[in-house]
């Protein structure tokens, strides 16, 4: 029988993943964190005070930050929120959260690439979040920059973005295919929706460590999209995640080496 060394490997460093996770869930989190469908409920909950006027505002006082100057963040926070950079898009206010709430990533587009997988990475398997959060929003001007592109009517930009929205790029032109009915900045919402389902499809390709600890069902991602204009997030079914880990697992060209090597 011949051996398939990478696959030998990958079970290995599998096996030594989730007994990490284990055991810095035992030795690092004093308090036991709500299950994935708890925090994702919360999250709704709280949006729903904060958009009907009536946030609490919790977790902002001087006792607060007093426990953020003597407690690990890995003991209270309850989700990780990918998002964009718009300051349109206050996430522990939309989520009526406070301080050590949620561990917020944010990035033009919320793409997600190196910096932003690892910093994932960071939120579920280190901070033990239950829950991560791919939250897009209306009126995205990175995914209307990269619509305008590809439709021909943009103006040059700096050096450094196209390599920071190049991500979104798939996302565009799966919407334009998919709805080619639908024409100039009409587009614009379908493929902001498609750019939550792109972060998930990089973030599964890229990182093990989250494939892993999203099948051991520790941890849940979710899809959700900001309407800057009313307050209210809008949430995105389950399924097509759930779609997307299953073809990512097929896939021959998915990263599957949990840790970096020395």
């Amino acid at each position: 029988m011949k051996i398939n060394l990478k696959s030998i490997c990958y079970i290995v460093f599998s096996f030594f993943l989730v007994q990490f996770c284990t055991i810095a869930e035992a030795s690092d989190a004093k308090v036991k964190k709500p299950a994935p469908d708890q925090v994702i409920q919360m999250l709704k909950e709280g949006n729903q005070r904060f958009y009907t006027g009536k946030a609490t505002y919790p977790h902002t006082n001087a006792a607060r930050l007093a426990q953020a100057g003597t407690e690990n963040q890995g003991d209270h926070a309850y989700a990780t929120v990918l998002t964009c950079s718009d300051s349109r898009v206050p996430v522990e206010l939309i989520f009526d959260a406070g301080v050590m709430d949620i561990f917020v990533i944010r990035v033009a587009g919320n793409v997600c690439d190196t910096d932003e997988i690892g910093s994932i990475e960071y939120g579920l398997v280190h901070v033990h979040t239950p829950v991560l959060v791919v939250l897009g929003h209306t009126q995205c001007g990175a995914v209307t920059a990269v619509a305008h592109t590809l439709h021909g009517n943009s103006e040059p930009f700096e050096r450094n973005i196209p390599p920071l929205v190049d991500n979104i790029i798939p996302a565009v032109k799966r919407a334009m295919h998919t709805h080619a009915d639908v024409h100039g900045d009409a587009i614009i919402p379908y493929a902001i929706e498609e750019n939550v389902w792109q972060a998930v499809e990089d973030l599964y390709m890229e990182s093990p460590a989250v494939r892993m600890i999203v099948k051991s069902g520790k941890a849940k991602v979710v899809g959700a999209i900001y309407d800057v204009a009313t307050g209210r997030v809008k949430w995105l079914p389950d399924e097509p995640v759930d779609k997307i880990l299953q073809r990512v697992e097929s896939d021959p060209d998915k990263k599957t080496m949990p840790f970096a090597t020395p």
